[in-house]
């Protein structure tokens, strides 16, 4: 639509400027051919049958401004224009400059060595068409975008559409397996009380009901409340170092004062292990995962870094996108639903800071501090 936006301007301005030169040459003429009935009128020895055409062709110039001046550059006659303007001499030399700067001055000779000029400027039809492809372009130019952007908002639209749709159907799914096992892990613990098999079944299978529940509130739209972000970071971070090989070390950074923010903490827990998981994953062999986390006056930051095999810069904001994994085996939907969690429902920010092969990797989020409001709402 673009190409053929600019291909219809570049038509219209290629033969509007044809048009134009055309219209401009034609005006040049009939401004000689005033010139001459100016100059035939001006002849003290014309006859009274001669004043008929050369008073017509004046008359008839309705359109194209004029004005005539003698060789000491006084303005001698002037017609259409301004009526109460050109009664102001300063307008008069201004719009002569103007005539000047536009178009070369046809000489009037009146003989005897006496010359007149006549300096014109383009018609008002004529200055329109000038700009109409300008204007054409612009309303192209405009519907165009107005185009993308219904066609973009549709999109998000189906596709917010379709992750409410799965994320529903995947809680729904899940639901029913999950409370069975529950069901079979109470049986379990009568008969084994002490059996350590069966706590670690327990909490994967809490595990698997919060992650049903993080489905269900991707499908709809999340409560945020004020909590200190701490505790949560900590909670996922022990969760994934019981479960990560001792070969990656976990880091946690954080102030001594409470870092509070509005946040599902459900889905915020899920921001977190999405992150941890990639930051592992890159890590080949040894490394280290830190998580720090600092705040302003106004926002809170947090900066998930691992010692990997880095990003490409090009790939920045790539990764973000669904279906970009560089896993043998992964949907490339973990980042993507990272991203969808903290910009749409905690209309926070979320990016890629540096990238550093073997050295580190950064990955932002920003969210805005709780406010009083939000604290008097917690309550």
């Amino acid at each position: 639509m673009l190409i053929v936006a600019v291909l219809i301007g570049v038509g219209s301005l290629w033969y509007t400027d044809r048009l134009v030169s055309n219209i401009e040459e034609q005006e040049r003429e009939k401004m000689e051919l005033w010139a001459e009935a100016t100059r035939i009128l001006s002849d003290p020895d014309i006859t009274t049958g001669n004043f008929t055409f050369p008073l017509e062709v004046i008359q008839d110039n309705t359109t194209i401004p004029v004005i005539i001046t003698n060789a000491q550059d006084s303005i001698l006659s002037h017609r259409n224009l301004d009526t109460i303007r050109a009664q102001r001499p300063e307008y008069l030399h201004r719009q002569l400059e103007t005539m000047r700067n536009q178009n070369d001055s046809i000489v009037i000779d009146l003989g005897n060595g006496n010359y007149q000029y006549l300096y014109y400027q383009n018609s008002s039809i004529l200055k329109k068409l000038a700009i109409y492809p300008y204007i054409q372009l612009g309303v192209i130019i405009l519907f165009i975008l107005v185009s993308y952007i219904a066609f973009s908002i549709s999109r998000k639209a189906e596709q917010n559409e379709v992750w409410t749709g799965l994320s529903k159907e995947t809680a729904h799914q899940l639901g029913t397996p999950i409370s069975s096992l529950l069901g079979w892990i109470e049986l379990m613990k009568q008969s084994k009380p002490e059996s350590s098999t069966v706590a670690e079944l327990e909490k994967d299978s809490r595990r698997l009901e919060r992650i049903a529940d993080r489905f269900s509130k991707i499908g709809s739209k999340p409560t945020l409340r004020p909590k200190d972000i701490r505790g949560i970071i900590r909670g996922t971070m022990d969760y994934i170092r019981n479960r990560a090989t001792k070969r990656i070390e976990f880091e946690a950074d954080f102030p001594e004062e409470p870092l509070v923010a509005p946040v599902n903490e459900t889905l915020f827990d899920w921001v977190i292990e999405n992150l941890c998981k990639n930051a592992m994953d890159a890590i080949q062999g040894s490394g280290k995962v830190t998580v720090k986390a600092c705040q302003n006056h106004k926002e809170i930051i947090i900066d998930v870094a691992d010692t990997g095999r880095g990003i490409p810069k090009s790939k920045f904001k790539t990764i973000f996108k669904p279906g970009y994994t560089t896993k043998k085996r992964g949907w490339g939907l973990g980042l993507s639903l990272t991203k969808r969690i903290v910009e749409m429902y905690h209309r926070g920010k979320i990016m890629v800071v540096s990238s550093e092969p073997g050295v580190q990797t950064v990955v932002r989020i920003v969210l805005a501090r709780a406010t009083a409001r939000d604290e008097t709402d917690k309550r």
